[in-house]
């Protein structure tokens, strides 16, 4: 209903969001699939304002294009999220997005819109999506439970749209969850969706952050390999999240939490104990099958590695040709 919109905001030809996904979004991957037209999407939500800088500077060396900032207020706190927004807001660049995954506080949400800068909220009811509304939320992500990683909410993706519809928002609504093609796209745009998040497709790309063994997994697998848990809760308690079923999910809680990984972030090194929520990057060595390794339903769909332009050239080309 609002995809013209949501284009022209963001001066796009798909209306595609890449997921913004932990370690695995890094300046590579959100620079090219920004460079092909879509929204690429930083993930920062545990990064010092300085390196919140130094990442949005490093990125717009390789694009032009607008970029989407990622934060997560229950995970970075009030005091770090507000530094963040300050930061790059100092950062003068009117070609930014915030997305925010989960409701910012209303003040942090006030000091984005006055700054005019677009703030895209991604929420998982339609309670949430009501509040998003009301804080001024440009486009609402609406997340369903075929996502993968972490949840915001109990229903599908096809329920959450009906819902949310009915509230007759006066803005984009972007459906996230099982989307790996640009047919699982317009099957939602003729629902009333304007636009689709996408992240396991990306965790596949050459371009991803993601490590090499992780990334074949989720070729290797399909939608029934994947199963909704809450193990993964170091580092990130309380929420469910949607991963494959490795032998950590199969055994289940009665192991030992041991370090089974150690991983590199901005060179410094860190163990990775079982059941952390860090998902498994090039810079990290060890038991990486035994990890928190997020993943969708739509890895059914996801048959190789391959660079983002082959993943965005196939899922427009679908959307034309099935138009």
């Amino acid at each position: 209903m609002f995809e013209s919109l949501f284009l022209s905001t963001f001066e796009l030809k798909t209306p595609l969001i890449q997921a913004g996904m932990g370690g695995v979004s890094g300046v590579e991957l959100a620079a090219s699939v920004s460079n092909q037209g879509c929204l690429g999407v930083l993930a920062q939500y545990k990064n010092s304002p300085q390196e919140v800088i130094r990442t949005i500077q490093e990125t717009r060396h390789k694009t032009a294009c607008f970029i989407g900032v990622n934060f997560i207020p229950e995970v970075s706190g009030t005091s770090l999220l507000d530094k963040q927004i300050e930061a790059l807001i100092q950062c003068g660049d009117n070609k930014l997005t915030i997305v925010m995954y989960g409701l910012p506080p209303k003040h942090v949400a006030e000091k984005i819109i006055s700054s005019s800068i677009p703030l895209i909220i991604q929420v998982g009811t339609q309670k949430d999506a009501e509040a998003a509304y009301l804080m001024g939320a440009t486009c609402i992500v609406l997340q369903g439970i075929q996502a993968g990683g972490h949840l915001l909410g109990e229903v599908t993706t096809e329920e959450l749209l009906k819902d949310v519809l009915s509230c007759k928002f006066e803005v984009p609504l972007i459906v996230a969850g099982g989307i790996s093609s640009g047919i699982d796209y317009l099957y939602y745009r003729d629902q009333g969706a304007s636009g689709c998040m996408c992240g396991t497709m990306f965790v596949t790309s050459h371009e991803s952050n993601a490590h090499p063994k992780y990334k074949q997994l989720i070729v290797d697998s399909a939608a029934k390999d994947t199963i909704m848990t809450d193990l993964f809760r170091i580092g990130w308690e309380g929420r469910i999240h949607r991963v494959l079923k490795n032998e950590t999910v199969r055994i289940g809680q009665e192991q030992s939490i041991t370090f089974i990984a150690e991983s590199e972030i901005f060179g410094k090194r860190y163990p990775v104990p079982r059941f952390s929520s860090a998902a498994p990057l090039k810079q990290t060595n060890g038991a990486i099958e035994l990890m928190a390794l997020y993943c969708g339903e739509s890895c059914e769909n996801i048959q190789r590695i391959e660079p983002v332009e082959a993943i965005l050239e196939r899922f427009c080309s679908e959307i034309i040709l099935h138009d």
